[in-house]
């Protein structure tokens, strides 16, 4: 749970939090503190709420900028023991959640917070707390990691996976942990909660004039609001509802159910839960060894694999040893490297394997499939460096997630056509029927994915399924997780099977 994270990942770096958050963001960390101050602009006589204060940092700025009364919130004992240290700072120093202050309603000018909506369950029900106790016209801002995008995203994650991990050991094993946690950390966040997401959950919360600052070159996200004047509006049958303007301003004269309204069972969220299902169908269970069996995906590996044998199978002569080579490679590539990439963003396939160790895996399988590569160039002349080059850019960017690679097409291209295309040039195989097998790869790979996508969905974001099918003998059938799932996987279990002994066929026949 994100809240345990908070507990675990601050223990014991409070008394170098300071100094080394600098370093570690590459100073980054002092220009987005300074840029949410800023935006508070409190006078004197305010009084304002750091929470997620942390050792004092921000609280420190915002009494020598605006000379203004401060009180700092934390769960960590440790962080406050060193907040506290800071003279004259706070007016009280409390240990409490953000997910339940103890204070009273409207009982501060302004609010800010640090780092805080990743380590809590529930962020829209943390910001409808945070601007629960901010006065009406007050500000609020925050301060989040952000994740880079376009041409930078690739050097944020390798700075976040090995950087981070790396210049945290100098430091000590704890700021290592640290490291490591939090490039997957704001990874499984954004994720789930899109800065779309977050701007409504402000706005649901009461706070209007929303503001989005990103900064250095997107590492970093600032984000200010103002809490709005709740106001009474009435519903067309006269019972008096309390909303805050923006939110009763979306829709005038439109009927709004209250969550009582609503029928129990509707909500009730056993009614909704499906049955426990692993991530994938291929997916083992237990742990350990097994998590780097499902990290291969083994039957998505051998079907794109098939490929390979296929590209070779048009040649007229294939030779052997470009087939083995290209299998080497094309498996190291798909099934270790573009998998433990992928792995990293998130976790999909809920491993226990460290990131360092996918990283490294990653890397290495890629290093090895473009030496082979580029042995094979000396054989097969200069031109089949664009293969070389090709491949691995094509691993990368889908790892990054660059959009049409990342797409159902940039699927079906990179890894349907051109392990045909590649394998196909380097035995010699003729130009047309390479384009003809080239295309029904693709078409094939595009299947997968329409087969794959809604399996894939239900078994890992899911939360309910409820309904049944009735037929006109009046029979019933109900709807569950498996009755969805079970048509399409099975098709892809019988399919991988059945284009691997297809192209495994041809081939064997230039040899037999």
């Amino acid at each position: 749970m994100p809240a345990a994270d908070a507990r675990r990942i601050f223990t014991g770096i409070a008394a170098s939090y300071d100094r080394v958050a600098t370093i570690l963001s590459l100073g980054q960390d002092p220009r987005w503190r300074r840029a949410m101050v800023d935006a508070i602009d409190a006078r004197p006589t305010d009084r304002v709420l750091d929470v997620a204060t942390g050792t004092g940092m921000v609280a420190q700025a915002l009494h020598d900028r605006y000379a203004c009364v401060v009180v700092g919130v934390d769960q960590s004992a440790d962080m406050l023991r060193v907040a506290r240290i800071r003279s004259g700072v706070f007016e009280e120093v409390v240990e409490a959640r953000a997910e339940r202050l103890p204070f009273t309603d409207a009982a501060f000018d302004h609010l800010t917070f640090t780092y805080l909506l990743r380590y809590v369950d529930d962020p829209a029900a943390t910001m409808r707390e945070l601007a629960r106790v901010v006065r009406p016209g007050g500000r609020v801002a925050m301060v989040e990691f952000g994740m880079p995008t376009g041409i930078w995203r690739p050097f944020w994650w390798l700075y976040t996976r090995i950087g981070l991990p790396l210049l945290g050991r100098v430091v000590s094993a704890r700021w290592s942990a640290v490291g490591s946690f939090l490039g997957p950390s704001i990874d499984r966040f954004y994720a789930d909660h899109p800065l779309a997401a977050i701007d409504r959950y402000w706005r649901a919360a009461g706070l209007d004039n929303v503001r989005t600052r990103r900064m250095s070159l997107g590492g970093g996200v600032v984000m200010t609001a103002t809490k709005v004047p709740a106001r009474r509006v009435e519903p067309p049958e006269g019972s008096a509802l309390v909303a805050s303007a923006p939110v009763a301003a979306e829709a005038p004269g439109a009927a709004r159910l209250a969550p009582e309204a609503l029928a129990p069972e509707a909500l009730a969220p056993e009614a909704l839960a499906p049955e426990a299902l692993a991530p994938a169908f291929y997916a083992a269970h237990g742990g350990g060894w097994r998590d780097y069996w499902t990290l291969l995906h083994p039957p998505y590996t051998a079907w794109h694999l098939s490929y390979v044998l296929l590209g070779a199978a048009l040649s007229p002569a294939p030779d052997p040893r470009i087939v083995a080579g290209a299998l080497v490679a094309f498996g190291l590539a798909v099934g270790v490297g573009a998998h433990a990439f992928d792995e990293l963003r998130g976790r999909p396939l809920g491993t226990r394997i460290p990131s360092l160790v996918l990283v490294s895996l990653g890397t290495a399988a890629l290093a090895v499939a473009i030496a082979l590569g580029l042995v094979a160039t000396t054989m097969l002349g200069p031109l089949f460096l664009l293969f070389v080059v090709g491949g691995p850019a094509i691993v990368l960017a889908y790892g990054f997630e660059v959009p049409f690679v990342h797409s159902d097409l940039g699927f079906a291209l990179g890894w349907g056509a051109f392990p045909v295309v590649t394998t196909a040039f380097a035995t010699g195989a003729h130009l047309v029927p390479t384009a003809f097998a080239a295309l029904a790869a693709t078409l094939l790979s595009l299947a997968q994915r329409r087969l794959s996508t809604r399996a894939r969905s239900i078994r890992r974001r899911a939360v309910g399924i409820r309904g049944e099918i009735v037929y006109r003998d009046g029979a019933h059938e109900p709807i569950d997780a498996r009755a969805l799932i079970g048509a399409p996987e099975g098709a892809l279990a019988i399919l991988w099977i059945a284009l691997c002994a297809i192209a495994l066929a041809m081939l064997l026949a230039h040899w037999l």
